[in-house]
């Protein structure tokens, strides 16, 4: 089995010099999910999930568009949950994000300040992704030796994904047995439209999640010397 995750690409978050809670992209960003679509064009996938998330369905739609699949909506791929930030100032949106990540180590347990708690995240993205594979995909968890190990069905089964950094990155650590710490999001930073690749590798009469490729982004370089967004970057 293979997993294909993608980065949603640029955001605009500050259109007008104002945030905004649910962005689309910038010029550079649609740029990129074109980029992403004939990168993907080639490959077979059984089936395409994606974030509601205006900035993730924008980035997939070329590749859906090209390839004619229907796109899957999750919920519980949505990025961490943040308090509203939406009509402030681009001072603001990055003195909010200072402070936040000023704050002790011990502190980050509590997500970011005003919105969705780390353990409620992954718990959320963790039950996702196994819930995704067990029924949609037959693949089941297997308990032996203290070691979760997987019952991977017979016949090959490609899924892409895209989402969020913050989201990627819980997928990466839960289904590599990485202990999960708030941030699992630093450990696996991504680019925007970078793509991750995973696949499962047998241990005896079972299998484990093998991570194949990470952040690729050579499919980008047609764009290089184009001018960076401003806003927010980091897991959001």
């Amino acid at each position: 089995m293979e997993i294909v995750l993608v980065r949603h690409a640029q955001p605009d978050w500050e259109p007008d010099d104002r945030a905004v809670d649910n962005p689309g992209l910038t010029p550079l960003g649609h740029a990129q999910a074109d980029c992403i679509a004939q990168e993907l064009k080639g490959e077979h996938f059984d089936a395409v999930y994606l974030s509601p998330l205006r900035r993730v369905v924008e980035t997939a739609a070329p590749y859906l568009e090209a390839s004619g699949h229907r796109g899957n909506v999750r919920d519980w791929l949505r990025e961490t949950e943040l308090p509203s930030l939406e009509g402030q100032t681009r001072a603001q949106v990055e003195d909010y994000f200072g402070r936040a990540n000023a704050r002790e180590f011990a502190e980050w347990w509590d997500g970011p300040p005003g919105g969705e708690r780390f353990r409620h995240f992954y718990a959320r993205v963790s039950g996702g992704i196994e819930t995704l594979l067990g029924d949609g995909h037959a693949a089941g968890i297997h308990e032996e030796a203290g070691q979760r190990l997987w019952k991977i069905p017979e016949e090959t089964q490609r899924i892409a994904i895209f989402a969020h950094e913050g989201t990627n990155a819980v997928v990466v650590s839960h289904l590599l047995g990485v202990e999960p710490v708030p941030w699992t999001h630093l450990r696996f930073s991504t680019s925007w439209a970078g793509i991750t690749r995973l696949h499962t590798a047998r241990v005896g009469s079972r299998s484990v999640w093998s991570l194949e490729a990470f952040n690729r982004v050579s499919h980008l370089d047609s764009l290089q010397g184009s001018a960076p967004g401003l806003g927010r970057s980091g897991s959001y």
